[in-house]
């Protein structure tokens, strides 16, 4: 039962260790980049981009920028919060220095103090937002030997206005917990829509179309199986929204390796983040730093249904019957919880049809 500073692939960071589950968080963005059951270090759900990673504030545009095109790219790591807007900047705030994602995912995080009893431990950071006029706290919470953590994330309006915005937990999952054709994902979606455009090179969904999830639409009139990344294409790049289902106060998404025997989970109130974003790379972005080596997929929870900026948020306002931004009053503050359960399964589990909150934690329904 600890928490540390520490590093991960040469990056500043601080571990919480339960007992059965070490979460390790970077300062460079606040970035949650690995999490691992104790008992199964080597298997962390959460991506480590193939190429060397710097911190954020390492980043020189004039010697990197052909490295790494963005700041963002250069320090993204497992699960990072964009908070402010979800997606490209617009062209006037890429004139003016702004990245994809908002402020968050590349500045730096402080910790404001942490907690360590025999039975539990919490951790607080804070992330300043200066360009938003915003900042964020987040707290983690566990207890001895659990396997979930809990995160409560405070977002402040420090400006004497309101403020438009968009945010999304950018869950990011990688090998070897990432596998083709093995790693099942279920979630508590009702429908879904790709995303209104062109995303990839090669895509294996239909643009602009709508589904209902778990069977996508895929090009040339094939059903997608949306629960897995399929070995159908050898490179593939989409995107796709999934309305969480709105008559259940909370939301939830699964993955599962059966080989591995491992399930990550993030549960959430539905009415913070009513969509979840499905983003697959399956080796389809040639250019630096990618280089067509990276397999991912993303679990985007986020209070719009597709990254495309928050200018384009406000001009859409409403998707699928949901607003597609907030407004965050002036000198006001919002509150965003969920949280993360990672856990040994057996082999011969086949998906999750179903997870509640109980009094001491959550029941799931297997497949």
């Amino acid at each position: 039962m600890k928490i540390k500073t520490t590093l991960l692939k040469n990056r500043q960071a601080w571990s919480m260790d339960n007992g059965m589950l070490t979460l390790t968080m970077l300062h460079g963005g606040g970035h949650i980049a690995s999490l691992t059951l104790n008992e199964k270090p080597r298997v962390n759900p959460m991506w480590i981009p193939v190429w060397k990673m710097i911190e954020p504030w390492e980043y020189n545009p004039g010697r990197d920028k052909s490295r790494y095109g963005l700041k963002l790219i250069a320090s993204i790591c497992g699960h990072n919060l964009c908070l402010g807007w979800f997606g490209d900047s617009s062209p006037e705030e890429t004139k003016a220095g702004m990245d994809c994602h908002g402020e968050a995912p590349v500045r730096r995080w402080k910790m404001l103090g942490k907690k360590e009893t025999c039975s539990s431990l919490s951790m607080t950071c804070r992330c300043e937002l200066p360009v938003a006029q915003m900042n964020v706290t987040r707290t983690l919470t566990t207890k001895k030997m659990s396997d979930t953590i809990h995160v409560k994330e405070v977002v402040r309006n420090l400006s004497r206005r309101d403020i438009p915005f968009t945010i999304c937990q950018h869950v990011t999952v990688a090998a070897p917990f990432l596998e083709k054709g093995v790693t099942v994902f279920d979630m508590s979606a009702v429908k879904g829509h790709t995303f209104p455009g062109r995303f990839g090179k090669t895509q294996r969904l239909k643009e602009d179309t709508a589904f209902t999830w778990p069977k996508g639409p895929g090009i040339k009139n094939r059903v997608v199986d949306m629960r897995m990344i399929g070995n159908e294409y050898k490179h593939s790049a989409d995107f796709s929204a999934q309305l969480m289902n709105p008559s259940r106060k909370d939301a939830w998404f699964s993955a599962i390796n059966p080989k591995l025997g491992v399930l990550l989970s993030y549960v959430w109130r539905r009415s913070d983040f009513p969509w979840l974003g499905n983003w697959e790379e399956n080796c389809d972005r040639k250019t630096k730093p990618w280089g067509g080596k990276s397999l991912t997929r993303g679990m985007e929870f986020a209070n719009t249904p597709f990254p495309v900026g928050l200018r384009r948020a406000v001009d859409m306002a409403r998707f699928q019957g949901q607003p597609t931004y907030r407004w965050l009053p002036a000198l006001c503050q919002e509150t965003f919880e969920y949280d993360i359960i990672l856990k040994d399964v057996p082999g011969s589990i086949k998906g999750v049809k179903d997870i509640k909150r109980t009094g001491n934690g959550f029941a799931f329904n297997w497949l």
